[in-house]
């Protein structure tokens, strides 16, 4: 037989596929049901590795076994072309953004086809053509138009290194997510998204979504939303009587120990005091120069000091509505301004920072809560549930209760939430322009329908300059418009929009990427929508996955798609580490070019490997591991030897049939269930069986190579045409198993004794009792002879252990 040449099979079944257009599809199609099966679709980072091959290979076999299960399926692949990773490789490249992306993406899409991936490449969308960011600028401006889309001075991560503007999302321990520089803040004019109006909506929809918890958890998370009060606490003395601080709190229940506040060194009040009477502070000085530091420090910083420091506002002093007594209020930087009010009651009896800030600088302590647990009711903080005590008419009350009482009477309830609203200007050149002129008359106005797409410029200068400016600010001819609504002389916004944005309808456009006059049409969105399965890291849980979700929510509410949902089942899949079971990097030198690995075994061979190397969905780190990899070509190896053996005449091994019928039920289920390593174990088991099997039937192999299929497309084709058969294989409807044949005519039961095994025996599959009892006792007669048996324990189909007396 002719040896198995994978770069043969492989290069002329792709060109084959391609030719006969295989995998493109329709969108209904008479007896058969939608499925949409989505991945991420990457940035052209010009070239693929393991983790794309991950990403692609790995859904492409559920996408195939659907298919074959006689499902419609809608795997479609594009490209997130725009923003900073492709325009910092293109200035680290000294290329222009735009021929390095394109290049890129020519690149790229040979290697995605290498994989035997089965795309539809017909609906392939790319950010940067300008028939899709028309439709990003066009639902952009539907925000602007409902008030979902405003522009404001902003405090916002400024990337010294990226020169842009990022969002809360994109900053990863206080540094760029991207080159790893540490973000500072700066206030900048930036285009919004109020996300924040739909926290709630994007907190509780997560309840009855069929995703797995953690990706749940992650955005319940992220979002941050605390329910409590807000509670007033009057300014005392004639300069600021007529002032309060509202603080936010979950533990109402302790407004009678709180002896001090704290504000955030953001907020407002001491802006006011600033421009009007900040000279009445005893310390005005100590003050600000304590405002200028913190102010220099990012949250990161700031929440992870252990050191407490502080300045009180001296002069200044606030009154417990509950206790009617003045008490101290100090500016620290452990209180961020982002959450809740900017400013806190501080517990000290009953929170831990507040107890080691009142230590430090000997505030008083009061206790209110008592615990139930003496073992507890002697720690310097106690926060947990309990009864209140010093709290004038509510001592004695539980605290859940208290928390009730007390709201209603010093304050009124509340939510707040972790949770900004998403800034979406960066101040780069690769990017969707915003579609928005400034007209001095008019202020800011939307660009007309008829005038989008607004096309990025080509330009000469593309590099940031620095100055909180995105480089179209230097395209002064571009810049310079008419108003739409008065017709005087206006400029274009120079922002674009952040590269979230892209992603967030893309999904959407694969259902209708040719329309020109609509995102796509509400019919072919009925017909996919929303996503059956949409695999991806999870990394992109709390950026690209909530955004998307409030974006469909807000299209949702302009009735423009149908869903309040974008995404039936999220599922998050595992990482592939380096050999050495380090994330992959150059600096490491553990990076594996899958290039190189498919030139020497196969795209087959890799798309198998990845799918064995453990479980898809349960997110784990796996190692790259080169003799798993070898092992998985033996495996190829051996089926290609095997079909010489193949014959007309079915086999009379009924072993082999028995187990065909428990493969193709185990196959088929393990698939659908994303088991992908455990189904390629049972091929592996049915492969050792027809190898020691004196003849394999036609039928059965046929059976065989369509299970295969879904795993390694190209040798299974190539087997399959070498029966003879004309139609391809992944074409073919999906095997059947007939019950009757699932289960074993005998099986196998352990033997013990005084519960350690000893021995086994065979029995039929339906004996009883009696006969099992038997044959484990004959089994093991040699042990049993002059021994006394007291007690005998028997585990139907499993197990018998006989307790004798020593």
């Amino acid at each position: 037989m002719k040896k198995y040449d994978h770069k043969r099979i492989e290069g002329k079944w792709h060109k084959e596929w391609e030719k006969k257009k295989l995998y493109k599809i329709s969108d209904k199609i008479r007896g058969k049901k939608n499925f949409y099966l989505l991945v991420e679709f990457p940035y052209p980072s010009g070239n693929l590795h393991v983790g794309h091959w991950y990403a692609f290979s790995v859904p492409d076999i559920l996408a195939r076994t659907l298919r074959m299960q006689g499902k419609n399926v809608l795997f479609p692949i594009g490209f997130d072309a725009f923003g900073l990773p492709a325009e910092n490789a293109a200035i680290k490249n000294k290329l222009n953004p735009r021929k390095w992306t394109y290049g890129n993406i020519d690149f790229m899409r040979k290697q995605m086809r290498s994989m035997g991936t089965s795309f539809d490449w017909s609906r392939e969308v790319v950010t940067y053509d300008p028939s899709y960011y028309k439709w990003t600028q066009w639902q952009f401006l539907q925000f602007f138009k409902k008030g979902l889309a405003y522009r404001k001075e902003t405090a916002a991560n400024w990337c010294p290194s990226c020169k842009t503007v990022l969002a809360n999302e994109q900053v990863e321990n206080g540094h760029c997510e991207r080159c790893k520089t540490e973000v500072v803040q700066k206030n900048m004019l930036q285009w919004n998204l109020k996300i924040t109006d739909y926290a709630d909506r994007l907190h509780d929809d997560l309840a009855p979504l069929d995703w797995p918890e953690p990706i749940k958890d992650a955005q319940r998370a992220w979002i941050g939303r605390s329910e409590g009060a807000e509670i007033s606490f009057q300014l005392s003395g004639a300069s600021f009587q007529d002032e309060s601080i509202k603080v936010f709190t979950t533990r109402a229940d302790t407004l009678y120990g709180v002896t001090y506040l704290v504000l955030a060194p953001e907020h407002p009040l001491l802006d006011q005091l600033r421009a009007s009477s900040f000279e009445l502070l005893g310390n005005a000085e100590e003050v600000k120069h304590y405002i200028e530091s913190a102010r220099k420090k990012t949250e990161l910083e700031r929440q992870e000091n252990k050191e407490k420091t502080g300045v009180e506002l001296k002069g200044v002093k606030a009154v417990n509505p509950a206790t009617k007594e003045e008490i101290p209020v100090w500016i620290a930087d452990y209180v961020l301004a982002g959450y809740g009010t900017g400013a806190i009651m501080a517990v000290p009896a009953h929170d831990e920072r507040d107890f080691e800030f009142a230590t430090k600088f000997d505030l008083p302590i009061v206790e209110v809560v008592e615990s139930l647990d003496i073992r507890t009711s002697e720690m310097d903080t106690y926060t947990g549930e309990g009864i209140l005590v010093n709290s004038g008419e509510f001592s004695g009350v539980e605290t859940a209760e208290a928390r009730k009482s007390i709201t209603k009477k010093f304050g009124a309830p509340k939510k707040t939430y972790k949770m900004r609203d998403w800034v979406v200007s960066r101040q780069r050149y690769w990017g969707v322009p915003i579609p928005i002129v400034h007209c001095p008359k008019c202020g800011e106005v939307a660009v007309p329908d008829k005038d989008l797409p607004v096309k990025l410029p080509e330009v000469k200068d593309y590099l940031p300059d620095g100055r909180g400016k995105s480089p179209l600010a230097k395209a002064k001819k571009w810049i310079t418009v008419k108003c739409p609504k008065c017709k005087g002389k206006a400029e274009r916004e120079t922002d674009t929009l952040d590269t979230f944005v892209d992603s967030s309808w893309y999904f959407l456009r694969y259902t209708d990427p040719k329309n020109k006059s609509k995102f796509a049409d509400a019919k072919k969105l009925a017909s996919w929508m929303p996503v059956d399965l949409y695999s991806g890291g999870a990394e992109h849980t709390t950026m690209h996955v909530l955004y998307s979700r409030f974006w469909q929510k807000a299209l949702f509410d302009m009735r423009l798609v149908k869903d309040k949902e974008p995404y039936t089942r999220r599922m998050n899949r595992s990482l592939i580490m380096g050999p050495d079971g380090q994330k992959m990097s150059k600096s490491r030198g553990n990076v594996v070019d899958p290039d190189a690995v498919v030139e020497r075994l196969g795209a087959d061979t890799v798309r198998m490997y990845l799918a064995f190397i453990g479980p898809y969905t349960q997110v784990s780190n796996y190692p790259w591991n080169p003799n798993g990899v070898v092992g998985i070509r033996r495996f190829l190896e051996r089926i290609w030897r095997l079909s010489s053996k193949v014959s007309t005449t079915r086999t009379s091994d009924v072993l082999v049939e028995r187990l065909l019928h428990q493969t193709i039920k185990k196959v088929g289920e393990d698939v659908l269930a994303q088991k992908f390593n455990t189904a390629i174990s049972q091929l592996m088991v049915f492969l050792n069986a027809l190898e020691k099997s004196e003849g394999i039937g036609r039928e059965q192999w046929k059976t065989f190579l369509c299970l295969l299929a879904p795993f390694a497309p190209h040798i299974s084709e190539e087997l399959w045409v070498e029966l003879g058969n004309k139609r391809s294989i992944h074409l073919e409807k999906w095997p059947t198993y007939t019950d009757a044949l699932l289960k074993e005519d005998t099986i196998t039961i352990a033997v013990q004794i005084n519960g350690k095994t000893r021995g086994e025996t065979r029995v039929p599959a339906d004996a009883g009792k009696d006969a099992a009892l038997h044959a484990a006792q004959e089994a093991v007669a040699e042990r049993l002879k002059g021994k006394q048996i007291t007690r005998t324990i028997f585990v139907p189909e499993r197990l018998v252990n006989f307790v004798i007396s020593e």
